[in-house]
């Protein structure tokens, strides 16, 4: 009886401390947690390969390419280029004419430019050269 009792008893004290040790995170994945979150959390530490500060506004503008024109507003600006909305069907390396109208420019812009990206987050267009109206939005 007294081997079963042992058992028992030494059985009952594997579980309960099993149970304990289940409710507390291991250290090294809590210390991962925190190190993790610290991460995000710091700016990153790449360097700004922009030339041209880039605004988040809103510009509207017709683009032509050699087959197709559509007309949208812009994710954002720089003297240097254009995001636009990913739906767009635009290749790498394509080639556009731009005319962008807002009213804080005197008439309208018109640039050629260069796709350079095509992500989920948009279509990068470079300007073929500098637009320094741009500057002005």
């Amino acid at each position: 009886m007294e081997k079963k009792d042992d058992l028992r008893d030494r059985l009952f004290k594997v579980t309960s401390d099993f149970k304990e040790q289940m409710e507390k995170p291991l250290p090294s994945l809590d210390q991962w947690e925190h190190e993790s979150t610290e991460e995000h959390e710091r700016e990153p530490n790449f360097p700004e390969k922009r030339e041209h500060l880039r605004k988040d506004v809103s510009v509207y503008g017709i683009f032509e390419t050699e087959n197709e024109q559509f007309r949208l507003s812009t994710k954002n600006v720089s003297m240097g280029g254009v995001l636009i909305d990913p739906e767009i069907n635009l290749s790498f390396n394509e080639d556009l004419h731009m005319t962008f109208i807002d009213s804080k420019f005197n008439g309208r812009v018109y640039t050629k430019g260069k796709v350079i990206r095509v992500d989920s987050d948009g279509v990068g267009i470079q300007f073929e050269g500098v637009v320094p109206v741009m500057s002005s939005l």
